[in-house]
């Protein structure tokens, strides 16, 4: 009988998991979709409004900077566009600043900005949300709006110096190779 009481439990329990996985789909196509699909589609509309080439002119100017390279232009990708779209604005920058943009985009604030803007990586949210619960039922909601804060706060300021740090180990690791920038450069638009 033991074994019979098992695999009952065994049963219940994959169909209460289930079951609890269903609700969390629906409250997500409820909530977190329709959130991201307007998000989206205001952004969308703001990028038409202003037309595209002041768009592009406005983000070719953030890669001059070391600050605007690798604080606003990621994070002004991710909050655009998402995850993975946001890699397209890599074709702003010069080759020599795309290693440093690329760490920034997609390690440094790509969970920091998903705390606040969920559309930004839902393919990632859950990990967030598991975090995020856990201190909320630990501590109160107001301790898991600090954490998302402080989180995205964390990152905004730290990502030129990891940025930065990138850039300069991919100028270095250029140089040791033999690998000249501009030349990487000119070829782009040799294609």
């Amino acid at each position: 009988m033991a074994v019979l009481d098992f695999l009952v439990n065994l049963a219940q329990g994959l169909s209460k998991f289930f079951a609890d996985a269903g609700a969390e789909f629906l409250a997500w196509t409820t909530d977190i979709v329709p959130l991201a699909l307007v998000a989206l589609t205001v952004l969308n509309a703001i990028v038409s409004l202003i037309g595209e080439d002041r768009f592009d002119s406005f983000a070719r100017k953030l890669t001059k900077n070391v600050f605007a390279r690798y604080t606003l232009l990621p994070y002004l990708a991710n909050f655009l566009t998402g995850s993975p779209s946001s890699f397209v604005f890599g074709r702003y920058l010069h080759e020599k600043y795309k290693p440093g943009f690329y760490e920034v985009n997609n390690r440094t604030n790509m969970a920091p900005m998903m705390c606040l803007f969920p559309h930004v990586n839902p393919g990632e949210l859950f990990v967030w949300l598991g975090i995020y619960n856990g201190v909320v039922q630990g501590y109160g909601e107001k301790a898991g709006a600090l954490l998302a804060v402080c989180t995205f706060l964390l990152a905004f300021c730290t990502s030129s110096l990891i940025g930065l740090t990138v850039e300069k180990m991919a100028g270095f690791l250029a140089k040791r190779q033999g690998i000249d920038w501009e030349e990487v450069e000119a070829s782009k638009f040799q294609a």
